[in-house]
C-alpha cells in the first residue's frame, strides 16, 4: 500500500497526523480550527486518487451511467459525490444529503473547488418523518472527535460527546425525478431512512449501496428489519469481497452491502464480462 495511503488509513493515536492533529486542536480556537480542516481536506479531496476509496466503490461503474440521477445519503466531505458525479457526466445529477452544519460547509468547498456542478447539495439529516434532530460526534479512544462516525442521538451516545441540532426530512418529500441508485451511509439510521423513502424505492427501484449495523442475522436489531424490508421490496443482498460480488449468505459480514434487483444483478453480471475476462472484475452467478 502507499505509504501516505496507510498513513491517511491509520486511526493509531500514535500516527504522526493524528498526534498533529490533537495539537493543533488543542492550540487553536473553533473557528480558526474549522478554517484549516475546510482547506486541508479541500486540497485531500481534489489531490487523493479515486481508487483510494472503498474497495466496493469500484463496482460503481456497473450501476451508474452517464446521465443518470443518483443520491448520496450521508455525503460527508464529497468522496462518493465526486466518483458519482464523474459517472453521471454533466448531464447527469447527483443529489447530495449531508446534515451536520460544519461538515456540509466542507462538502460545499470541496465540490466547488471540484467544480461539480451535477452535484445538487441539501444540508438535512434524512429519517422517516420532518422533525429536528440531535447528532453526536462519537470520540476515538484517544479523546479527538470523529466527525466522520457522526450519528443520530441514542440511548448509547455517551454523555461527553458534542451535540449537534439538525434538520430531517424524508427523501420522498423532496419529490425527485426518477433516481437509478442510492448510496446511504447513516449510521445506524439506516432503517429510518429507507421507511422515509419507499415510494422513491417503490417508483424507481435504484440500485443501493448501504452501510447496515449491526448483525442483519439476529433479528432483535434494525439491521434485521432493513434486510427484511429490502427484500419485501425485490431486492437481493450482495457483499463485496475481495474483489467479488456474490449473494450474501447467512453469518456472513460486511460493512456495506449492494442491494440490487435480479434484473440489476444480472446487468452487472453481463455487463463486467470484459473487465472479468481482463481480470479486473471477479463476479459470480446470482443464482450461487
Amino acid at each position: 500500500m502507499n505509504p501516505l495511503r496507510k498513513l491517511l488509513r491509520t486511526e493509531s493515536e500514535w500516527n504522526p497526523k493524528v498526534i498533529l492533529g490533537r495539537t493543533v486542536t488543542s492550540l487553536l480556537p473553533e473557528s480558526a480550527l474549522h478554517t484549516l480542516k475546510k482547506h486541508y481536506y479541500g486540497y485531500l479531496l481534489t489531490h487523493v486518487p479515486e481508487e483510494w476509496m472503498e474497495s466496493d466503490a469500484s463496482l460503481l461503474p456497473y450501476l451508474v451511467r452517464s446521465g443518470d440521477r443518483v443520491v448520496d445519503v450521508g455525503a460527508n466531505l464529497g468522496m462518493y459525490s465526486r466518483r458519482l458525479a464523474k459517472l453521471v457526466g454533466p448531464h447527469g445529477a447527483v443529489y447530495a444529503f449531508e446534515p451536520i452544519p460544519q461538515t456540509f460547509d466542507f462538502l460545499n468547498y470541496n465540490l466547488q473547488k471540484l467544480g461539480l456542478r451535477q452535484v445538487e447539495r441539501h444540508c438535512f439529516a434524512l429519517s422517516d418523518s420532518e422533525r429536528s434532530d440531535v447528532m453526536v460526534i462519537p470520540k476515538y479512544r484517544w479523546g479527538s472527535e470523529c466527525w466522520y462516525d457522526a450519528r443520530v442521538k441514542t440511548a448509547a451516545a455517551q454523555a461527553d460527546w458534542r451535540q449537534i441540532e439538525v434538520h430531517s426530512r424524508t427523501l420522498d418529500s423532496f419529490d425527485l425525478p426518477p433516481v437509478s441508485f442510492v448510496k446511504c451511509d447513516a449510521n445506524y439510521h439506516e432503517l429510518q431512512v429507507l421507511r422515509g423513502a419507499l415510494a422513491t424505492i417503490k417508483r424507481d427501484h435504484p440500485a443501493l449501496l448501504i452501510e447496515v449495523n449491526p448483525d442483519p442475522d439476529d433479528s432483535t436489531t434494525t439491521a434485521f428489519e432493513t434486510f427484511g424490508l429490502l427484500r419485501d421490496l425485490g431486492y437481493g443482498a450482495y457483499c463485496w469481497k475481495q474483489e467479488r460480488l456474490e449473494p450474501r449468505r447467512v453469518g456472513q459480514r460486511s460493512q456495506n452491502y449492494f442491494f440490487l434487483t435480479e434484473s440489476q444483478a444480472r446487468h452487472v453480471l453481463i455487463d463486467s464480462e470484459t473487465a472479468q475476462s481482463a481480470g479486473t472484475l471477479r463476479t459470480t452467478s446470482v443464482n450461487s
